[in-house]
């Protein structure tokens, strides 16, 4: 197993640093442009499979590899994907194993190939219901849907609307960044930290600090 996984990695690594564009990087210009939403219309779609020259039966089940083939196998193929602008983006903390399961369940997926914005892995199949797919407990989709369930449409005050972002961001930034998230702390939309005068915290940027536009003189 482990002469394949380093021919595995092998491959890996040359389709990372072999990635085929159906458009030359040197013919971009800043007028051909377009926003996010008319490129997802007009891009061009590649299975994943095709494109890279790696395949989901290539990837061998979780179950059969030890914890370091896990990690040097979803460290190269996230680095392959980024390299396919086509990127793997977690809003959680998530076992290394579970996103090793995610990657290779849903690898046979179309990507779209875009040049100006970037396209994220789908990780489930569109209709999946949450907590069904590879990710488990650790469902992306429901994390959002449980992190706004108390959200509604009323009406609320500037305290108010501030109070439920802080208690939003300090959710999400629980479940992104586990024991370490007091590191990622939102102290701007906490009113215990505003200054004397009520104004946000601003975590040592002050206006003095500001470069006006004659800065390079």
């Amino acid at each position: 197993m482990e002469k394949y996984i380093e021919q595995l990695l092998s491959d890996i690594k040359e389709a990372t640093e072999n990635v085929s564009l159906p458009f030359a990087e040197k013919q971009i210009q800043l007028h051909d442009w377009v926003a996010d939403e008319e490129e997802d219309k007009i891009a061009p779609v590649r299975q994943l499979e095709d494109w890279t020259g790696i395949r989901k039966e290539m990837l061998p089940p979780q179950e059969m590899l030890n914890d370091g083939q896990v990690n040097s196998l979803l460290v190269a193929l996230i680095k392959m994907l980024d390299a396919y602008n086509w990127l793997f983006v977690l809003q959680t903390q998530v076992p290394e194993r579970v996103q090793y399961a995610v990657i290779r369940d849903n690898f046979n997926q179309e990507a779209k190939v875009k040049r100006w914005h970037m396209g994220f892995f789908q990780f489930c199949q569109p209709g999946t219901e949450h907590k069904k797919c590879a990710f488990g407990d650790h469902c992306q989709c429901a994390f959002y849907e449980e992190l706004f369930a108390d959200c509604t449409d009323e009406e609320l005050s500037p305290a108010e609307e501030r109070a439920r972002a802080l208690e939003i961001e300090i959710s999400h930034i629980k479940k992104k960044y586990g024991d370490d998230w007091m590191k990622y702390y939102p102290y701007h939309l906490d009113p215990e930290y505003d200054d004397d005068k009520g104004n946000p915290h601003n975590y040592g940027f002050e206006d003095d600090d500001e470069m006006d536009d004659n800065w390079w003189r």
